[in-house]
């Protein structure tokens, strides 16, 4: 195949076959709405019972660092670039087409493997709420729909999305007047102070190893945070929508988990937490409020479900763009008469039979594991973000242009792409500290491998039918 037709290939202005609707809260919330889920909600127990107070702080703000870092690198292309499928599309243009095929499976098996995650979170916590009704039930039923709210256009997805993250924002807030209130003794009686920062071993009761060992649970939390690239090729105006959502759904992000996380230590023992069941919920169950304790799990669902329903909309995208960048059979970007890639979101929803075998086995160990796994793909992910906006600079350049022509810039250059690229290094040694992360980093590596394998074989075939009559 000539490079003219491998140029025609990698033309990133494919996005014209979707629908350019979504507006700069619709973006910023898109990422909000993915990033703050069980996450938050649900994984922060098993942080704090294994880092303690200080440790849980020291991961997830690793974790929040290698976001800003992503979020930064990947800002500058998308503003000069702006095309829907996230990394995917700038590997496959300044990495080669292997680089591109295997990070764009690996980011649509990330963000795939992700919703049953969030569905068997959300049914952990459905359990503990009416017990009398099997997993499997809300399992099909949260399936069911999620498909439902992705096959509507891109706009009108776009304000659902807005309104269920919105909901979420509210229960932190709730969540963070509560506990001051517990702190300074306005709710409950008698005030309980920082005294856990300090009781029972202290910041770090656990010692380090356990801080390195729970730093993938935090960069899982976080693994949603990206949204806002995929959602990039549907955006009204791309040069001024994308650098203000890339702020406002940063800080939002940010100060979510600073502000929850404190107030969480402040109020609940680093002891009592564990993955069987939402901290926030712990948190009201030990002030006798069982109304409340309800509504809470009630609010976490709705938030996991958000987060899953983000995640299945970034997984179509990706999807979409590698049928686009023909790294997928063609099918998958076909589009409906509403703009949406149905046999992308055909694909994608099948992957919730991976729930379905979760309800079957033991949910919590289930969850840490795919939670590894998961996160062990986005360091993947995000590394390869760092070399291609190393690479897009270069080009960049070598154009002609200058660093003033840059309508979003990344500081320091080149220091923070080197320096994401190094922290995910630093967190991937980590998970070898976990046996239960550990498990994951192993299926990871072979999957990762496979498909850079993969790519070669994909490629050539492709080239072959290329060469066929049919193929011309």
């Amino acid at each position: 195949m000539s490079n003219k037709n491998e140029e025609v290939q990698l033309n990133t202005d494919s996005s014209e076959s979707l629908n350019r609707g979504m507006k700069t809260h619709h973006i910023a919330m898109l990422s909000v709405g993915g990033t703050i889920g069980t996450g938050l909600f649900l994984g922060t127990g098993y942080v704090v019972q294994q880092a303690g107070p200080g440790g849980t702080f020291i991961a997830y703000g690793f974790g929040a660092l290698i976001m800003v870092l992503m979020m930064l690198c990947m800002g500058e292309m998308l503003v000069e670039m702006p095309v829907s499928g996230n990394v995917q599309a700038y590997a496959s243009k300044f990495l080669g087409y292997g680089a591109g095929f295997t990070v764009g499976w690996i980011k649509w098996l990330q963000l795939a493997i992700t919703v049953p995650t969030q569905i068997v979170a959300s049914s952990i916590i459905m359990g503990n709420i009416i017990p009398q009704v099997p997993s499997l039930v809300w399992i099909i039923g949260f399936a069911m729909l999620l498909f439902f709210l992705n096959s509507r256009s891109s706009e009108d997805y776009g304000s659902s999305s807005f309104f269920f993250s919105s909901i979420k924002v509210i229960l932190i807030v709730v969540f963070a007047l509560v506990g001051i209130g517990i702190i300074t003794g306005l709710v409950g009686g008698e005030a309980v102070g920082l005294a856990n920062f300090t009781n029972d071993g202290g910041l770090f009761p656990t010692g380090m190893r356990p801080i390195m060992m729970s730093m993938m649970t935090a960069v899982f939390a976080y693994s949603g945070a990206d949204m806002f690239a995929t959602a990039a090729g549907e955006s009204e105006n791309p040069e001024v929508v994308l650098p203000k959502a890339i702020k406002v759904s940063s800080l939002s992000i940010i100060i979510s988990y600073a502000v929850t996380l404190f107030i969480l230590i402040a109020v609940l023992p680093w002891r009592q937490a564990d993955l069987l069941g939402s901290p926030f919920a712990y948190v009201f169950r030990e002030l006798g409020i069982g109304s409340a304790e309800l509504i809470v799990n009630l609010v976490i669902v709705t938030s996991a479900l958000s987060s899953a329903n983000a995640h299945v909309f970034a997984a179509v995208r990706t999807l979409w763009s590698l049928g686009h960048f023909e790294q997928a059979p063609s099918f998958v970007k076909k589009t409906n008469k509403k703009k949406v890639p149905m046999n992308a979101l055909l694909v994608t929803t099948c992957f919730t039979l991976f729930a379905v075998t979760a309800s079957f086995v033991s949910p919590d160990v289930v969850y840490l594991f795919m939670t590894s796994f998961i996160g062990a793909a986005e360091l993947v992910v995000y590394a390869i973000t760092g070399v291609c906006a190393l690479k897009y600079r270069k080009v960049f350049l070598g154009k002609g242009k200058k660093i003033a022509d840059l309508k979003f810039k990344i500081p320091l250059f080149p220091f923070i792409p080197i320096l994401l690229i190094v922290l995910c290094i630093l967190v991937a040694t980590g998970m070898v500290l976990d046996p239960t992360q550990r498990g994951a980093l192993t299926t990871g590596a072979p999957v990762f491998i496979a498909l850079f394998i993969g790519s070669t074989v994909w490629n050539n075939t492709r080239r072959k039918g290329l060469k066929t009559p049919t193929g011309e």
